[in-house]
Order: structure tokens, then C-alpha cells, then sequence
């Protein structure tokens, strides 16, 4: 985590501050809102004017004037909101129509106010208790005296009567609640209402980096003799929903943040892209395990959820106009189903379609169902999320007959981007090919050129820095070999197929149809071996520039092919294991993971492609 997102790291964990103290069946929910909704709030309902401004006061002929214009929302340590603005004044002596001794000023007005709760309401108020100029230069106070009149008289009144309305916020984080019981006519009580779901603003907080509203959750209490150990196992209803739920949590991850991405820095872009593919990973590790305890979609909700919770309140992600309530309803709703989670573990909290769908609408109301729909086709904007660029286009070759075993005609796509440095006739040969032990060598020879086919074209790319080619081209060597032994195709009772892992990965390089969903063509990682070994090294490099030679992992012990080991633990696990292959505290089996790819690295840079004929000839 960047200085700049730490700073902001506090925030997700106020976000889960919860009370059991108040009465057994009371959550107490601390949701931070970004000052820049008070901003957003300020500009719908004072600063209306071309570029936020607002003209506060002028005499019949505009002799004596005073506007403000871009206001600027912070706090501080003593719990006050700090409003500061810009100030253009004019001061005259009217005669008559005329406008006498004229003179401009400019300067900077700085408010300090207080918030509050309007009782038995949802409304936060605020109430201006100082306030003082400043010159615009400076920052000293130099301007004339009376002008602090002016806005003790016309300033402060206005600056009163602003209100934010959290109602709206409150309706969707009940309704939400609503869709995330697993069992909502049970959880409501006898009476098989959801009447026992109540939600109300408490109180509000000023801290020096957010207003916190602080939110009570009145939930159904847990039944008679209910213990948090009794988890059984998931019924066949619940597997059968988890198959559904998890594509839906998996397209709203993507959408959620390739729509928090594009209005972002890159340096924030960047961040989101690294809690998408964590994400990722962890629906893929989710996917291969064997759990029938546990709705995992709810873990991976909230596990995403905590990472993603104080970004939400950086500076580089500009809040839509008009949107600033739904932004806030979207971060309480996060917070509040994560302290439901840990404090009403009764309440079954189960993460569906519904729900996300109801989350999503939060932040943009106008998203279609369609937006929302879990699809396999590749995303451009999830590209450039990652910063990979457009697709890996492809093109038909020349379908060609392949060999008598076999007995038919295919189209044979590789990337176009890339066929200048491809002979179509090796992949075709290689598409078809499962080498019989006599063929070894002459099948290691032809898989080498392709990838040195890629190499080259990778070098042409100049994506990485000449300093790290000597590195990259056994890192991706290395790789093939960890992943696949150099194959594209296994032969299973006389029928060729795709090499595949039960996690979901495929193919020469082992590209995981899960985590790279929306990246790559799902249908060519797996039948078509030039696609696929393109594919894998571009996810490689990304990750050997994007993340290990940005991040100096070269540095840490002097060592550059030390680069290449964190590039292969990211490629395994996702950007979190960047470290991995250093860290005493790595698992052992991850530890032998990375053990064989270092070996296999190693061999790669003092035997070529020779090192690799051992695994081939042992499978």
C-alpha cells in the first residue's frame, strides 16, 4: 500500500467498529463518508454557479459585491469541519447609479462548523461556530475588517441552512439487508415481516480525514441455543446457489471496479487493478477447494471488501456529480454487511445476485442487468484496467490436414499482432501434436522456436527494459515448464485434449480461465497453443515490469534474477506473493513451489530447451 493510501488505511477499519453493548439485538456501524460528499452536497445546494461558485451578497447596482467559489471540505483534530473558499469582493460608494471609488479584492475564506443530527431524522446539519479571512497570497489576515461583517451577516446564515440527507442511503442499506439474509422470513420474526430490520443515524463525527455517521442496526436476535461453531454443511439449495452466486459476485467485482477505475489517477487505477486480480485469485483458490462448510462468496465479498474500503476514500477518485449520497449509501453498505458479518453471524449473511445487484445500483443507478452479467467475452476496458492494451487479435490461417489419428479439418487463429514473427506452419504442427517418446527432441526443437517467436517479439515490444532481457527470456522458458513440461495437449483414452489443472488453468502456460476471464479468449487459451503461450507471457511480463522491477524487488537482495522468482510467485498466486519466494513465513508448500521453478530457471539458463526433455520423457 502506497504513503498516500495508508494514510487513508484507518477508515476501513473504523469502518468496522461494532457494539454488542447497547442490546443483543443492536449493531452499531461506523461508516465513513469522504468530505467530498459534503463538497458535492455544498455545490447542489449553496455553490450553484458556473464552476462552483455562488454570488452572497450585492447591492442594487453590484457596487458592493461578494461571491465565493471552490469550496474545499477537511477537519481536523478537534472534530470540526474546515469549509475554505475563495473570495471575490467589490467595494464602492453608490451614487445614484453609479458605482464610486471603486475597488476589488480577493482572498480566502475558511469556515470552521460542527455537525449534528437532526433528532428522530436522517439529516445532518451543521453549524457555523468561527470563521476568518485570509489574504490569497499569504495566508496572513490583511483584509479589511469590515468584510468580516459581510460574512458573519450573508455567509454563515447560508452556510446553516446546508443539509445531507442520509435517508436515501439508510433505504438502500435496509433493503440490502433485506436481500442478504439467508433466510429473511425467519430472520423478521414471527411475524414473518421484516419490520426487525431497522436502520438510523445515531450520531456524526468529524475526523481529520472523513465525517463518520454512525449507524444503528437493530437485527433480528439468534435463536435459542444458536452457537457459532454449529456450521453444517452447505445444503444441496446452497451448493446449487453457490454455483450461480459466484459468477454474479465475480461479474459485480469487475464491473465495481472498472467503473471506480475510470475516473481515477493512474497510481489509484493501478491499486484497483491489484484488488481485481487478488480478487480473482481468491475465487479461483475458492473454486478448487472442496468446502462444503462455508458460502464462499460471502468470504470473498468481504476479504474484497477490506481491501478495497480505504481507497474509496482517496482524492484521485472523483465522485460523479450528483452522486454523492449514492457513493455514501455504497460505503455504508459494504461496512455495514461486514459488521453483520461479525457480530450477527446468526443472521446467515449470504451474498447473491439480488444483493449485488442491489449494491451496484447504489453507486449507479442506471446499470443494466445486462452491465451485471457474467460474460466470457474479452473486455477492452478490463485491458486497459491492467494496462495490457487492445486484444490479442486473431486471425485464420490456412486450415490444413492434420495426421491420419486424428482425421479432420480445423481452422487453425493465432495472433495477428504477432504472425510476422510466427510461422503459421509450427503452430499448426504443434496444435496437433502429443509427442511419442521418439519424437522428444524433435518436438523440444519445435517449441522452442515458438518461443523464441515470442521472445523476439516481446523484445520488439521494449515493454522490458533491455537491463532485464537476460532475465526475462529464461523467466519465460521457466515457466512453460513449470506450468505444463512445454505442452499444450495430453492424449486421455486415445482422444486428444487441452492439459488441464482442477483450478480452472489451461494449456501450455496455464492460463487460469477463471482468473483471466474478460482478458483473454477463453476458447483460444485452450485450442490454440501460439494463443496461449502469448497470452502467458503476457501476463509475465506484466507482472515482471508492472510489479517486480517497479517495486525494486531486484534491489532487495542485489541479486536481478531474483526478479524472475517474484515475477513466477505473482504468475502462481497473484500479486500479494510478490515477496513469497524470500518470506520465511511462506508455506511449505508453496515454498516447494517455488523451489522447483528456481531450479527449472537455473537449468534453463546453463541447458536450453535440453533441460526440459526429463519432465517430457517421464509424463
Amino acid at each position: 500500500m502506497n504513503k498516500k493510501h495508508a494514510r487513508h488505511a484507518f477508515l476501513a477499519v473504523i469502518g468496522c467498529i461494532v457494539s454488542p453493548l447497547l442490546h443483543a439485538a443492536t449493531v452499531e456501524v461506523a461508516a465513513p463518508l469522504d468530505f467530498r460528499i459534503v463538497e458535492e452536497t455544498l455545490a447542489q445546494q449553496v455553490f450553484t454557479g458556473p464552476d462552483r461558485t455562488v454570488e452572497v451578497f450585492a447591492d442594487a447596482i453590484a457596487c458592493n459585491t461578494l461571491a465565493l467559489s471552490k469550496p474545499r471540505v477537511l477537519g481536523d483534530e478537534n472534530g470540526q469541519l474546515r469549509l475554505v473558499t475563495d473570495m471575490q469582493a467589490r467595494v464602492g460608494t453608490p451614487i445614484g447609479q453609479s458605482c464610486r471609488f471603486s475597488k476589488s479584492w480577493e482572498g480566502v475564506v475558511e469556515t470552521e462548523q460542527t455537525a449534528h443530527v437532526q433528532p428522530g431524522t436522517a439529516v445532518v446539519t451543521f453549524q457555523v461556530v468561527g470563521s476568518r479571512l485570509l489574504r490569497a497570497n499569504d495566508g496572513k489576515d490583511a483584509l479589511p475588517g469590515f468584510m468580516q461583517g459581510w460574512i458573519n451577516s450573508y455567509v454563515h446564515p447560508r452556510l446553516g441552512k446546508v443539509t445531507v440527507d442520509l435517508a436515501p442511503a439508510l433505504d438502500g442499506i435496509r433493503a440490502l439487508m433485506d436481500l442478504a439474509a439467508s433466510d429473511p422470513s425467519a430472520a423478521a420474526g414471527a411475524a414473518g415481516s421484516h419490520d426487525a430490520w431497522s436502520v438510523s443515524l445515531s450520531d456524526v463525527s468529524v475526523t481529520s480525514d472523513a465525517l463518520v455517521a454512525l449507524l444503528l442496526l437493530d437485527v433480528p436476535d439468534a435463536p435459542a441455543g444458536w452457537s457459532p461453531a454449529d456450521e453444517s454443511p452447505l445444503t444441496d439449495a446452497e451448493l446449487a446457489a453457490w454455483d450461480a452466486n459466484w459468477q454474479a459476485w465475480d461479474a459485480f467485482a469487475t464491473w465495481m471496479i472498472i467503473t471506480l477505475a475510470a475516473p481515477a489517477g493512474p497510481e489509484l487505477t493501478r491499486t484497483l487493478a491489484e484488488t481485481w486480480l487478488e480478487a480473482r485469485y481468491e475465487l479461483r483458490d475458492a473454486l478448487a477447494r472442496d468446502d462444503r462448510t462455508r458460502d464462499p462468496v460471502r468470504e470473498l465479498f468481504l476479504n474484497t471488501w477490506s481491501r478495497l474500503a480505504p481507497l474509496l476514500h482517496d482524492r484521485d477518485l472523483p465522485i460523479p456529480g450528483g452522486q454523492a449520497l449514492g457513493f455514501a449509501g455504497f460505503i455504508g453498505a459494504g461496512n455495514a454487511l461486514q459488521a453483520l458479518d461479525r457480530l450477527a453471524p446468526h443472521i446467515g449473511l449470504s451474498i447473491s445476485r439480488d444483493s449485488l445487484r442491489a449494491m451496484a445500483r447504489m453507486l449507479a443507478p442506471e446499470v443494466s442487468d445486462a452491465a451485471l452479467g457474467y460474460s466470457t467475452a474479452v473486455n477492452p476496458e478490463l485491458r486497459a484496467l491492467l494496462g495490457l492494451g487492445p486484444a490479442l487479435e486473431v486471425v485464420p490461417l490456412k486450415p490444413r490436414r492434420r495426421s491420419m489419428i486424428f482425421g479432420h479439418v480445423l481452422d487453425w487463429l493465432i495472433p495477428s499482432a504477432h504472425a510476422a514473427q510466427i510461422d503459421p506452419r509450427l503452430v499448426q504442427r504443434l496444435n496437433t501434436w502429443v509427442p511419442r517418446r521418439l519424437e522428444i527432441d524433435n518436438y523440444l526443437q519445435a517449441m522452442a522456436r515458438l518461443l523464441d517467436a515470442i521472445s523476439l517479439a516481446e523484445h520488439a515490444n521494449a515493454k522490458v527494459p533491455k537491463d532485464f532481457l537476460e532475465v526475462y527470456d529464461p523467466l519465460l522458458r521457466a515457466t512453460a515448464w513449470q506450468e505444463s513440461c512445454w505442452r499444450q495437449y495430453v492424449e486421455r483414452n486415445g482422444v486428444r485434449e487441452p492439459i488441464r489443472s482442477s483450478a480452472g488453468s489451461v494449456g501450455l502456460m496455464q492460463i487460469n480461465m477463471h482468473v483471466w476471464r474478460g482478458v483473454y479468449d477463453i476458447e483460444q487459451i485452450q485450442n490454440n497453443v501460439g494463443y496461449n503461450a502469448h497470452a502467458g507471457n503476457e501476463i509475465l511480463v506484466h507482472y515482471l515490469v508492472d510489479y517486480a522491477i517497479r517495486r525494486n524487488e531486484h534491489e532487495v537482495s542485489g541479486d536481478a534474477d531474483n526478479l524472475a522468482r517474484a515475477a513466477y510467485a505473482m504468475y502462481n498466486g497473484g500479486p500479494r506473493h510478490l515477496g513469497r519466494y524470500r518470506d520465511p513465513k511462506t508455506s511449505a508448500s508453496l515454498r516447494k513451489i517455488d523451489s522447483a521453478f528456481w531450479a527449472k530457471y537455473q537449468a534453463i539458463q546453463d541447458e536450453g530447451p535440453l533441460a526440459v526433455k526429463p519432465c517430457l520423457a517421464g509424463s
